[in-house]
C-alpha cells in the first residue's frame, strides 16, 4: 500500500515503507541492486581494468598503439579550434586576459602538432607562429577593444591561408 502524498515520487513509496515495515524492504531493495551490479560486472563482456598497453605484448607494439591514440596534427588543431572559440567568446565579452590565456595555448597546441607531424611545421611557423601570434598576443596585452577586433579578423584569414596552403581549404574560419 502507497501512502497518498502532495508529492509522489520514487522516494515517497520508500519514506512509507522504511516507517511502516522497519527497513525490510529497503534493505531487499538494496541488496537486490547491489546482486544485479555484482551479476552485471562479473558477466559483461568488456575489459575494466586499464592495462590495454601493457597487454600488448612488445614494447614497439605498445609504442605503437600510444601513438595511435595521439594522431597526427588533427587533433592538436582540435584543441586549437576550441580556444580559438574561447578566444573569441573572451574578446565578445572583453576579458582579454582569458583571450591571451587560450592564445598562448593555441601556440603550445600548434607545437605539440608538429611534434607529431614534422611537416606541419613550416607552414604552421610561416602562416601563424612567426608572423601573426606575437602581433595579436601585443594587441590582447595592450587592451585595446578596437585594435583587437581588427587584430583578431587578421588572425582569421591568416588560419584561412593557412589551411589552404595545406591543402585542407575546405576547413573556413568564420
Amino acid at each position: 500500500m502507497v501512502k497518498k502524498c502532495h508529492k509522489r515520487n520514487f522516494y515517497s513509496i520508500f519514506d512509507y515503507n522504511l516507517k511502516k515495515n522497519k527497513g525490510q524492504n529497503m534493505k531487499f531493495f538494496l541488496m537486490a541492486m547491489l546482486s544485479s551490479t555484482i551479476l552485471f560486472a562479473t558477466q559483461n563482456s568488456y575489459s575494466t581494468h586499464y592495462s590495454w598497453v601493457m597487454n600488448i605484448n612488445s614494447t614497439e607494439g605498445r609504442f605503437m598503439a600510444v601513438e595511435k591514440q595521439f594522431r597526427g596534427f588533427d587533433t592538436a588543431m582540435m584543441e586549437v579550434g576550441y580556444r580559438y572559440e574561447n578566444v573569441k567568446k573572451a574578446i565578445g565579452g572583453k576579458n582579454y586576459e582569458l583571450a591571451l590565456y587560450h592564445w598562448q595555448k593555441i601556440k603550445t597546441a600548434i607545437e605539440n602538432g608538429y611534434i607529431r607531424r614534422p611537416e606541419r611545421k613550416k607552414s604552421s611557423e610561416a602562416f601563424f607562429l612567426h608572423s601573426i601570434y606575437g602581433e595579436f598576443e601585443n594587441l590582447l596585452q595592450s587592451k585595446n577593444s578596437a585594435k583587437i577586433e581588427d587584430g583578431f579578423v587578421s588572425v582569421k584569414n591568416h588560419c584561412n591561408a593557412c589551411h589552404v596552403n595545406q591543402k585542407v581549404g575546405f576547413i573556413i574560419i568564420e
